[in-house]
């Protein structure tokens, strides 16, 4: 059932199967003429069906609604060219993810470029085989191409009671966009920040500190008076400033466990991330899903960058594979 966690804005629970999230939080924002529904869940029929059955419940139909795609992630907008098929629908989404959203769709030429250049990271070739059927973007990504409406930092949005001006807050995607409704004081963050899990801030090709890029987009969060945060999973957050020096201090904790692990030597991204603590506790490294080394790796990778950019590690390439060292003494 949907829940009403403000007047007029009501948070859908969309499943994920098989996946550690287990749940994405779908908002729809009540309109005079037309609603806006924030993000969609996986193009896969559990989401399909879940979200249909909560708008039917709301008296709401496809073709009465706006779509806003916070970031590029299949659990946000697998099923946004589905519903943005129906007359009069406008797909809103940031310039970059949405670009990259629809190079998402270009097949698995594309996927098998981008999961290669995590070779040269230390990512086996037997990973990859698997990711190019298992990765839940390959898996469950939108079904065609999708004529986005881009936004930029600054745009309002109206819906209703509801006047959201669009924030850019890259980080956990190159385009993350997130909405902030100033006279209720209402932030929807998207994966920016979640309440009873960290995001998983990955290395981006087109970001060199993907890390340090995040924690200035929650610095710029914690400039706004926000009563009520709208996260992209789990539970909602009240008290957001306690909320992102929780996450700051979660990734500084990060970066020195991953210098522990260096302790003088030199490593992968993939090595490093085998001896990271990850939350998928009881399970060794060996039995992690293939999509979950995936994004252990990537993760391990933006920490890494992130010490490179403090001149606490340096990078060292050798035949086709990129390791680092501490720039210390060891």
């Amino acid at each position: 059932m949907p829940e009403e966690v403000a007047p007029g804005i009501y948070r859908i629970e969309l499943p994920l199967p098989q996946n550690p999230l287990k749940l994405l939080n779908a908002y729809l924002v009540r309109g005079e003429r037309r609603n806006l529904l924030v993000d969609t869940g996986f193009n896969r029929q559990e989401c399909r069906d879940a979200l249909c059955g909560a708008l039917k419940n709301l008296g709401v139909r496809p073709g009465d609604f706006d779509l806003f795609i916070t970031h590029l992630h299949a659990d946000h907008s697998g099923l946004a060219a589905d519903l943005a098929a129906f007359p009069g629908t406008v797909v809103y989404a940031g310039k970059d993810d949405g670009a990259a959203v629809n190079r998402l769709t270009d097949g698995p030429l594309f996927w098998r470029a981008l999961l290669n250049d995590m070779a040269r990271h230390g990512c086996d070739a037997e990973l990859l085989r698997e990711l190019e059927t298992s990765h839940p973007g390959i898996r469950f990504g939108p079904s065609g191409k999708i004529n986005f409406t881009d936004v930029d930092e600054g745009d309002v949005l109206t819906y209703g009671e509801s006047e959201l001006r669009v924030l850019f807050v890259p980080g956990h995607t190159p385009g993350h966009m997130a909405l902030y409704d100033a006279k209720r004081r209402i932030l929807f963050a998207g994966d920016l920040i979640l309440g009873d899990i960290t995001p998983n801030i990955p290395r981006w090709r087109e970001m060199p500190d993907s890390l340090g890029t995040y924690l200035k987009s929650l610095d710029k969060v914690d400039a706004l008076d926000t009563a009520l945060t709208l996260p992209g999973h789990r539970n909602l957050v009240f008290d957001t400033r306690k909320r992102t020096d929780e996450l700051r201090a979660h990734h500084e904790r990060r970066l020195a466990e991953v210098m522990g692990i260096l302790d003088g030597r030199t490593a992968s991204a993939a090595e490093v991330a085998r001896e990271m603590t990850w939350s998928m506790r009881g399970i060794k490294w060996t039995e992690f899903p293939a999509p979950q080394k995936w994004f252990a790796v990537s993760e391990a990778l933006a920490h890494l960058d992130r010490l490179a950019v403090l001149g606490s590690v340096a990078r060292e390439e050798t035949n086709a594979l990129m390791r680092f060292r501490p720039t210390g003494p060891s």
